[in-house]
């Protein structure tokens, strides 16, 4: 027996763990929990896609002004793009490159073959005659299709930023819709909204267009991540819940990879958007036949169908629930006070999750790093076309070591425990970014020193792709059913104003190049330092009921020194023996 669940139900008289038994009976992990999990898990491959597209959809070449005849090679054949650049476009020598929003202002009609009407001595004048983009990388982007540069470059970043509105607008709406409704429908649903969205953006011709259905899709999509996510650490057991949320996790890194396979072959962003469409087709049909949670179903006194799911689950696993079996399980219910059963009758929202001190302050810290992780993840990744190197190359870089970090967190996970790594890894994160502002001070042209920063960059990825991870699985593990998918939500929707915020701190590096880092590693070191606060869910089986998670956040590092206690030869005794025992 666990004797953290059995001092919890002594103390707290509300824990619900009727399939908790069931899911014993199950088998913690199977191959119908195996199934739900992979294909539930291929939803943060489109994920993938769409969070960090803008790298490739709404990249930003070299541009500068077109300069009729001077640009054409009929007339000026021998000239090359070096030469016309020169020519004709003046040069900033703080920034250290071509300034394309503009160019010298002589006439270019006395142009005629020679370069007599050539003078660099003239004062400047805004492009006059359109832009001219390098379109070695890509034939067509959002920002050269729609001209988001020079004074419209603003509108790129308010449509990257309104991506994580959308996120925030997902979280608010679905995170409450998953707990009323259930986890299924929720991911049907929004599975519906963000692929119809996907199909309009590939199609889009407008710059306005392409900005709501870019929002829209990201609402839909978060709803559709809080649907499956909160699923898969429903239906796996305890021992699991890591290697799972691991799993999923690595999905998404997976999509962006990929993604940057897509963009390769596909240079136009039309075409690049709609292939994405193509391949997240067949998670509708996965949301179609997968059954709903019957944790959640049990929670919600639909037991009828929660015993018709979890038989599903039996026969898939080659188990049988026998009669003694659910007889446990109704006993287990019994157990719960009046109050508690009443309890799970109510509809919970995200304010339940401030009524208590313990509760509330658990919530904001869970805020705050949901907030930081979102702030220096997409801040990281969107500016991959920033660091020096092949961008294609470094976005498959930054999958890798995503990648690497999940595989460290499913091993020292449940060894160090949550809030440990969490805080370890934000903090590696955040001195990561830090040694890279410093690197690249320095730098100058030294392409040692240049290596070195982008190496520093990776560790911080590193540090901040395993503490976004962990955060997803540690707020799973923090909250009860009742609470789950609203805390999710809630810390979504904090993560969305470090998303919002992201791209505006990205491009402050136009002013101050090393201050976006150093704004993301002094954050990152901050949320590190927090997270030692929150309470250790390692080894502590799900909470049920608002009630016994309260209790949980008071006392629970007599719970843990509780559950770690050696119980051997204990394991069929009551709880009264085993407190004997202590």
């Amino acid at each position: 027996m666990d004797l953290g669940k059995c001092q919890r139900r002594k103390q707290t008289a509300v824990e619900m763990v009727q399939f908790e038994v069931i899911l014993e009976a199950l088998g913690q992990i199977g191959p119908a929990q195996i199934i739900i999990c992979v294909l539930w898990s291929y939803y943060n491959l489109i994920a993938g896609f769409n969070s960090l597209a803008t790298v490739f959809i709404a990249y930003t070449p070299d541009v500068r002004c077109n300069v009729p005849p001077l640009d054409n090679s009929a007339v000026y054949p021998n000239l090359t793009e070096v030469d016309i650049l020169n020519f004709t476009t003046p040069y900033d020598s703080a920034s250290d490159e071509y300034n394309g929003c503009y160019r010298y202002n002589y006439d270019l009609n006395t142009c005629d073959g020679t370069l007599s009407c050539v003078n660099q001595s003239a004062s400047t004048v805004k492009c006059d005659n359109g832009y001219h983009y390098d379109t070695s990388i890509f034939t067509e982007t959002v920002v050269t299709e729609f001209d988001l540069i020079c004074g419209d470059k603003y509108l790129n970043t308010v449509s990257t930023s309104m991506y994580y509105v959308g996120f925030l607008i997902g979280s608010i709406v679905f995170g409450n819709f998953a707990d009323a409704f259930g986890r299924k429908l929720c991911s049907l649903l929004t599975c519906i909204g963000f692929l119809g969205c996907m199909f309009g953006l590939a199609f889009s011709r407008s710059v306005a267009l392409y900005i709501v259905l870019r929002t829209a899709i990201a609402a839909f999509g978060y709803g559709t991540t809080i649907g499956t996510f909160v699923y898969i650490m429903e239906i796996v057991g305890m021992k699991w819940r890591t290697f799972f949320g691991m799993f999923y996790q690595t999905f998404f890194a997976l999509g962006y990879m990929i993604m940057g396979g897509i963009a390769y072959n596909w240079r136009d962003w039309h075409e690049i958007t709609f292939v994405s469409t193509l391949l997240g087709i067949p998670f509708l049909l996965i949301a179609l036949i997968i059954p709903e949670s019957p944790r959640w179903l049990f929670i919600k006194k639909k037991d009828k169908q929660g015993i018709k799911v979890s038989k599903l689950l039996a026969r898939i696993n080659k188990v049988e629930l026998t009669d003694e079996i659910w007889e446990r399980a109704k006993e287990a219910e019994k157990q719960i006070s009046t109050d508690t059963s009443n309890a799970t009758s109510v509809k919970y929202t995200s304010l339940d999750l401030f009524k208590t001190k313990a509760t509330t302050l658990v919530t904001l810290n869970v805020m705050f790093n949901w907030l930081v992780n979102s702030l220096v993840y997409y801040g990281v990744s969107l500016n991959a076309g920033a660091l020096a190197g092949d961008l294609f190359v470094n976005n498959t870089l930054n999958g890798v070591m995503e990648i690497a970090s999940y595989i460290i967190c499913i091993i020292f996970m449940d060894r160090i425990g949550r809030r440990i790594l969490l805080s370890a890894s934000l903090l590696v994160a955040g001195l990561g970014l830090l040694a890279s502002v410093i690197v690249n001070v320095y730098a100058d042209d030294n392409e040692s020193l240049i290596t070195l920063g982008v190496v520093f960059s990776f560790i911080g990825k590193v540090g901040i792709s395993g503490s976004f991870a962990i955060i997803y699985n540690f707020t799973s593990e923090l909250f009860p059913t009742v609470l789950r998918s609203n805390a999710v939500g809630v810390g979504s929707f904090a993560a969305r104003i470090g998303g919002i915020v992201a791209p505006y701190v990205i491009s402050l590096q136009d002013y101050v190049s090393w201050l976006p880092n150093t704004i993301f590693g002094v954050f990152g070191i901050a949320a590190g330092v927090l997270s030692l606060f929150l309470p250790e869910t390692n080894g502590v089986p799900m909470m049920e009921t608002p009630e016994e998670a309260e209790e949980f956040y008071k006392n629970w590092k007599k719970h843990k020194q509780a559950s770690e206690l050696d119980l051997s030869g204990y394991e069929n005794s009551t709880c009264e023996e085993m407190s004997t025992k202590i």
